[in-house]
Order: structure tokens, then C-alpha cells, then sequence
């Protein structure tokens, strides 16, 4: 009976320690963190009000600078490269398509924190990565009801993501989340690369009849430029986005976003003149990958209440079972088999002479 106690009581105890360990240790530490094979692409549908043609403005034809109404899709793929045990390097790539051609793309290293998914500059050496602050590629798993810091890969520079309420998205609930950001100049290498650095001279007589620019501004310039051929360009990034959240794992499964790309004049000192709009387009996620991220969402939050609830309540609850008895079983163990109440035979003298 001893031996049946010791064994349920070790294996209660065992039972014990491992709930505590799944729900303490293996669940925050393995569990509720960006996976090394993460690899996701989401897809939304776009439409693109205004899209900038470099080569028409330079020609001088500014009716076919701007195209407007433009369908588009959007893709974001967000891939773990390495891991190096809490951080992972995340490429987070965008591309922009317009009836099959590539009009915008950028990629993004991250140095990220598997946990918080903030953006962190302990990583390797070796990691050739952005240096960035906040969230980048996503919200942390066990999103709250707070504002976060988020990084815009535009301008190099943050923003207040900003809670708002809880809502329904594709049929699960959601945090939703607001961004603004006022017009800033970009910062962003590859964005740059491919708008032109200067403008002639020659086109602001158009452009101030186009009503892209005012005589005041024009008079301005013609003190600023003096004897100049061109006029330097800057652009600027605006938006004002939604993101719609799932808590347990802090994947997007939904965003309202509107953004925009201005150039403009750039006046000495950093300021910008507004002129015409590079790209602005506002999109959101097609309905299958709004599916696919519910799938996602559903199947990430029933990993981490496996592990990090159910299991370890299955544990703790065999356990103390098993603890309590065992503890009975020893207590009645020592009296097990021994007769109780039985009278011992009393021993008579033999009499005197008598034999045995």
C-alpha cells in the first residue's frame, strides 16, 4: 500500500511542476512568440487615386503625369530569416501591382523581440537590419487595450497606434487600432531611388498655370534659385490608417488605411512646397486573406490555451488527486494486515509434579 502511495505521490508531483512549468515557463518562453518558420502573405485590394509618371513630367506633359482610378493589389509578405534565441530577423517586403506591373516596392530588415514584436537593437553582429523603434511588422501576442509605438518605414520616424474599441472582423473580435501621420518628409533609401531629385526650371510656368503653384511661391523660388536650372524636389508621407487586431496573437486580420505621397519643392532648411501627389491609395484586405488571417488567428490562439491553460488546469488537477491519495494511502498503510482486538492465550503454571 506504501509503495502505491509513493508512486501517486511522485507522479502527482511530477503532474504538479509540469503545469506549472507549461503555463509559467514553456508556454511564454516557446509558445507565445513569433515562430522561426513564420512565413505569411497578405493581400489587399487597393485603389489607387493618384500615381505619379516621372517621365511625363519631365517631358512636360502634365495631363499624363498624374494617373487617377487606378485598381491595384497590394502584397505584404512578413518571413523570419534567422532567430537568435528571444530576437528574430524579419523581412517584411511590399509591393504595389497595377494590371500586372510593379509600381512600388520596398524591403525591409527588422531586428525584432519574438515576444513584444517591438524592434530591438540586441541582435548579431553579422544581422544587416533597420534600425527601427516600436512595432513593425505586428502587434505583440496578448494585445491590450492601450496605444502602442509604431514604426513607419516611410519616414524612418514613429507613430501613436491608438486603441479604440473592440469590433467584429471576419467573425472573430478585434481590437481596432488608429494611426495619423501629418505629411513628413521620407526617409526611406528605396522609395527615394525612384523619384527624380530635381525638377526644370522650365516647368514651373506650367505648373503655375495648372494651379499647382502660387505666384507668391514663384517669386519666392526666383530669390531662393537664383540663375539655377532645376529646383530641388523632397516628398513627404501622410496616412491615416486602421488596423484591425486579434488580441491573443496580434495578427492584422483587417486595415482601413489611406495614404499618401507628396513631392514638392524643397526649400532651403527642410521645408517643402507641396506640389502633386507621387502615390496616394487607400486599401484594405481581400476577402481571402482577411479569411486566411481569421484561420490564423483562431489556430495561434488555440495553440497558446492549449499549452498555456488547458493542459496545464488537466495537470494541476490530476495531480493534486494523485498528491491527495497518496496521502491517504500512507495514513491507512501501517494498519493494513495486522489483526486488531484478538486475544492473546493466556500461559497456566503446570502443577507441582506435573508433567507437560
Amino acid at each position: 500500500m506504501r509503495k502505491a502511495a509513493i508512486s501517486g505521490g511522485v507522479i502527482g508531483l511530477i503532474l504538479l511542476i509540469a503545469a506549472a512549468l507549461m503555463a509559467w515557463w514553456i508556454t511564454p518562453s516557446y509558445i507565445a512568440r513569433m515562430p522561426g518558420g513564420y512565413n505569411k502573405t497578405r493581400t489587399y485590394d487597393a485603389t489607387i487615386s493618384a500615381l505619379f509618371n516621372p517621365a511625363a513630367l519631365a517631358a512636360g506633359n502634365l495631363a499624363g503625369a498624374i494617373k487617377t482610378g487606378l485598381p491595384a493589389t497590394i502584397t505584404e509578405t512578413v518571413r523570419v530569416q534567422q532567430t537568435s534565441g528571444n530576437t528574430a530577423l524579419v523581412q517584411d517586403t511590399r509591393k504595389i501591382m497595377v494590371s500586372g506591373s510593379l509600381v512600388g516596392q520596398t524591403v525591409s530588415p527588422y531586428a525584432v523581440d519574438r515576444k513584444s514584436l517591438e524592434a530591438t537593437s540586441s541582435h548579431p553582429s553579422d544581422w544587416t537590419v533597420i534600425p527601427a523603434s516600436g512595432l513593425t511588422v505586428s502587434w505583440p501576442l496578448g494585445a491590450r487595450q492601450q496605444n502602442y509605438t509604431g514604426w513607419v518605414y516611410q519616414t524612418y520616424t514613429t507613430t501613436t497606434l491608438r486603441y479604440v474599441k473592440q469590433v467584429q472582423q471576419g467573425g472573430i473580435n478585434t481590437y481596432e487600432y488608429q494611426a495619423t501621420v501629418p505629411p513628413t518628409a521620407i526617409k526611406n533609401p528605396q522609395l527615394l531611388a525612384l523619384l527624380p531629385k530635381s525638377l526644370p526650371l522650365s516647368l514651373l510656368p506650367r505648373l503655375q498655370a495648372a494651379g499647382l503653384i502660387s505666384a507668391a511661391n514663384m517669386a519666392s523660388l526666383a530669390k531662393l534659385f537664383p540663375g539655377a536650372t532645376s529646383i530641388p524636389l523632397g516628398y513627404t508621407f501622410q496616412d491615416a490608417n486602421t488596423y484591425y487586431v486579434a488580441p491573443g496573437t496580434g495578427l492584422v486580420v483587417n486595415v482601413s488605411n489611406n495614404e499618401k505621397e507628396m513631392a514638392g519643392i524643397a526649400l532651403p532648411g527642410g521645408k517643402v512646397i507641396p506640389l502633386l501627389p507621387v502615390l496616394a491609395y487607400t486599401y484594405h484586405a481581400s476577402p481571402a486573406s482577411l479569411s486566411a488571417a481569421v484561420n490564423d488567428a483562431n489556430s495561434g490562439s488555440s495553440a497558446i490555451t492549449m499549452w498555456g491553460v488547458t493542459l496545464p488546469i488537466i495537470a494541476a488537477a490530476v495531480g493534486f488527486v494523485l498528491l491527495v491519495l497518496a496521502v491517504f494511502l500512507w495514513l491507512r498503510g501501517p494498519s493494513r494486515g495486522r489483526p486488531t482486538g484478538t486475544a492473546r492465550p493466556e500461559r497456566h503454571p503446570a502443577p507441582a509434579g506435573g508433567t507437560r
